[in-house]
């Protein structure tokens, strides 16, 4: 394969001017900061970050790879697609990072692509900088939170330096505290009088000491400041420095150049970077090129960025585009929609639509949405949202999305997905008042985007799926000269991504009173329109539903039948859905072997498929799995990773993740971070009207408030559960737990028998989940271990000779240390490790520290 040229203008930064004033103290700084491999420069715009930057990259030697941030990139697949770009240009001919970086599933998952990509990379003798310019342009948490993660895992050959105007997000304070990084301020980038009066002798314009006071004064030592008086013919400094630049350039620049040139500058001043065909497409100049290179040439506020492409200085820019609003005999609404409109020709959708935005423009949004849904309908559900929020809905007025069929939709699924519960109801009913008319009925059918617009009844979760497909099929009835043909029924994910299909994107409780006829149904209707995918979403919640009620060998019979409907053209989230399960319902049959051995053709099937935006959810499964056993470090990486982010207001499409979260608090012994999760997730739940994750909030609460001593309260919320999931004979949500609620099922038992006459349980029904309980805490000593045991208390000598284990100190050197025999060091290391419950030096030291009884 031969090498891509994958970089664009983006990567080049600002050429350093011609005369560069000397600043040795400045630079000394940065090569402090190369010794550990990181700098911060942080300061307002104008105080020469970029170019001391550059003076530095060239007097180290180390070649560049330079990431000029915007707006644009604060969204996790754009921003890391750029971040991998610059790395590439560095190895070009390196074909498995191109792979990577090629691969469209970079965009559903592109964390765990960007970790693959860096793994790939070549080790070689060069020094590399990495530059990310402007990074306080990104605010996006996911980000923030993973670019730690990716930075660590940068090669030593890497110095990195985050260019800001602001301090850096808390979110990466940590890493550089861990580096030892060095920051760069305001403070240390201002020119000083000393350096004031060497630049000026290096442009070959000696001033006296009291002139460089007087331009220090007038500027602050501001780098930009400096720079613009020194284009002035006299050496007269400007007195105050209010809005020293904007005068200035109004006043020496501006007003000097020509009409022409100044009513070029100020139309293509619209886009936020350019190249000749924009500009002549913008101004009706022939010779756009000419002008620019000639821009180029008179001023220091246009940059070139590639052979072809340019941009004006920020500060600059913002001057120019002030300058316009006062022009309102310029047409910026039809700039932009020409602008939008190039780019939507060069088959850039995604800058297209963000001119088009810009314009609120209903026909360009749509057609832009139209195209981006067509090449990316594998998205992940959670980069879909993070980019149809960031970049469209987050920028339009209420009232323009509510006159819009395309973006109506897209809030609705935006605001389901993020566990926004009465604004998802609010633009489903204004989605359904727009398709109950006839006229736009007509109008959507033209368009294809009736069934497009039908489909939100799916996340309408006031009715159940089979309420829905009732409704959904008396309303077709009624059209006239309907097929599946008429209807385009895209979705981005039809089980949200996560691991169940029963309790995906509708919890399907509800079809258990009639399942055979209720799955049919779905099956009759929606069968015409999601053809490869009926079959296995009704097998397949079949099986769940049949798992939940402990008819174990009924729910293997029907996840096989559905595997035997995973065909190749089927999505692969589907095909997660049922190994995910098909391994659950193996481990509850007590086929172990085989459980481990459909999760590790799992693993191997994502990576097969580049389907790692899945990674999340499979990890917070098999994360789950090894909970039961309260495996503290399991539930320390489950808390480590990068998604696992503390959120104010908990995204229904993470629910699985946060299941796993609580649990992880809980074997951590953290209560009350445990019990604000369950609170928050109760209210999700509820919203949504979702009764089996009511349920497994349900028990996860009952559990931690019996093992810390809320007995009563634990019984009556166990009992709640278990009379809500008892018409439906649901018992693994609750006996999964096992240890962890069989105490209060037995407590329940006996109460139960007590008041028989006057108790709404079915004691058959409380026997058979007390029965399953009892045998999966057989199995695992679950997650509430730690707060269910005793204090541990060693003696003295047994606390001695558990530190000095931990110090590495062998059974001989300890008897030497103590005086003590060989038979009286076993002995107090053997009842240290009973107490402990662990049985090797490792596990016993690292318990000892957990319980604070040697130091950590």
């Amino acid at each position: 394969m031969s090498a891509i040229n994958f970089m664009n203008d983006k990567f080049v930064p600002t050429s350093l001017p011609e005369i560069c004033a000397p600043r040795k103290e400045l630079l000394n700084l940065y090569h402090k900061a190369a010794d550990n491999r990181l700098a911060v420069i942080c300061a307002p715009a104008g105080y020469g970050k970029t170019v001391s930057t550059l003076l530095w990259i060239r007097d180290s030697g180390r070649r560049s790879i330079w990431i000029g941030l915007d707006e644009y990139d604060n969204a996790p697949f754009v921003f890391y697609k750029l971040f991998c770009t610059g790395i590439l240009s560095v190895q070009p001919d390196n074909v498995k990072m191109q792979e990577i970086l090629n691969s469209n599933a970079f965009y559903s998952s592109p964390v765990d692509h960007t970790i693959n990509f860096l793994l790939e990379f070549a080790q070689e003798e060069g020094a590399y900088v990495l530059v990310l310019d402007d990074i306080h342009t990104i605010t996006n948490k996911k980000i923030l939170k993973s670019l730690p993660f990716i930075l660590k895992r940068m090669p030593y050959s890497f110095d990195i330096l985050l260019l800001s105007r602001n301090k850096l997000p808390e979110e990466l304070n940590d890493f550089v505290e861990s580096r030892n990084g060095v920051e760069i301020t305001a403070s240390d980038l201002a020119f000083s009088m000393d350096e004031i009066q060497k630049y000026y002798s290096a442009l070959g314009r000696g001033i006296t000491r009291a002139q460089a006071q007087a331009f220090f004064d007038a500027t602050g030592g501001w780098a930009i400041g400096i720079n613009a008086l020194s284009q002035s013919e006299t050496l007269n400094a400007p007195l105050g420095n209010g809005r020293f630049l904007e005068n200035y350039i109004n006043k020496h620049i501006w007003e000097r150049w020509d009409t022409q040139l100044r009513e070029f500058m100020l139309v293509t001043s619209v886009a936020n970077e350019m190249d000749a065909e924009l500009c002549t497409l913008l101004t009706g100049v022939e010779n756009a090129d000419e002008i620019l290179d000639r821009l180029l040439i008179q001023n220091i506020f246009a940059l070139k960025t590639s052979s072809h492409t340019y941009r004006y200085h920020h500060l600059f820019l913002e001057f120019l585009r002030e300058k316009l609003k006062e022009r309102t005999d310029i047409d910026v609404q039809g700039l932009i929609l020409k602008i939008a409109g190039l780019y939507y020709d060069r088959k850039d959708y995604f800058t297209s639509l963000a001119y088009y935005v810009r314009t609120e423009s209903h026909d360009g949004i749509n057609q832009c949405f139209y195209q981006l849904n067509s090449i990316y309908m594998d998205f992940s559900v959670e980069e879909w949202i993070n980019y149809s929020a960031t970049f469209v809905l987050d920028k339009l007025p209420e009232e323009f999305i509510r006159n819009n069929i395309t973006l109506l939709i897209e809030a609705a699924w935006a605001n389901f997905l993020n566990g926004n519960a009465e604004a998802t109801l609010k633009y489903i009913d204004i989605a359904n008042t727009y398709v109950a008319s006839e006229n736009n009925r007509k109008l959507l059918k033209e368009e294809d985007l009736l069934g497009f617009a039908c489909s939100i009844g799916f996340a309408d979760f006031r009715i159940g799926i089979h309420e829905f497909t009732q409704g959904f099929s008396e309303w077709v009835s009624t059209l006239p000269e309907q097929n599946s043909n008429d209807f385009n029924f895209y979705t981005p994910s039809i089980t949200q991504n996560f691991p169940y299909m029963h309790r995906s994107i509708s919890d399907c409780l509800e079809l258990i009173p009639d399942m055979d006829n209720r799955l049919q149904s779905i099956i009759e209707v929606f069968g015409h329109f999601y053809h490869t995918e009926a079959g296995a979403f009704c097998n397949s919640v079949r099986a769940g539903l049949y798992y939940e009620q402990n008819m174990l060998e009924k729910a293997q019979e029907a996840i096989m039948l559905a595997q035997c409907e995973l065909k190749k053209e089927l999505r692969f989230e589907m095909h997660f859905c049922v190994f995910i399960l098909l391994s659950q319902i193996f481990d509850a049959l007590g086929k172990a072997k085989e459980s481990e051995r459909v999760k590790e053709r799992l693993t191997s099937r994502i990576k097969e498929e580049n389907a790692l935006y899945l990674s999340p959810n499979f990890l917070a499964i098999d994360t789950k799995y090894r909970l039961r056993d309260a495996d503290r470090k399991a539930a320390k990486m489950w808390l480590e990773q990068h998604f696992v982010i503390e959120e104010e207001q908990l995204r229904f499409y993470k629910l699985y993740q946060y299941f796993t979260t609580v649990r992880a608090y809980i074997v951590l012994s953290e209560r009350d971070i445990a019990m604000e999760y369950i609170e928050k997730l109760k209210k999700l739940s509820l919203d949504y009207r979702r009764p089996l994750d009511t349920a497994e909030v349900g028990v996860l609460k009952a559990a931690l408030e019996w093992a810390t001593g809320f007995r009563k309260e634990a019984i009556k919320t166990l009992s709640d559960v278990l009379l809500a999931m008892q018409p439906y004979r649901v018992i693994r949500i609750i006996a999964d737990e096992g240890a962890a609620v069989l105490p209060i099922l037995k407590k329940i038992a006996t109460l139960a028998d007590r008041t028989a006459s006057q108790n709404q349980l079915d004691s058959h029904y409380l026997n058979q989940v007390l029965l399953c309980a009892y045998e999966v805490s057989k199995k695992h000593r679950g997650i509430t271990f730690y707060l269910n045991s005793k204090p541990v208390n060693l003696s003295k000598q047994q606390k001695y000779i558990v530190r000095l284990l931990a110090q590495g100190y062998t059974n001989t050197e300890i008897i030497n240390l103590t005086g003590l025999t060989i038979n009286t060091v076993k002995s107090h290391t053997k009842l240290a490790y009973q107490k402990l419950g662990v049985n090797n030096v490792a596990d016993a030291v690292i318990e000892a520290k957990r319980l604070g009884i040697i130091e950590s």
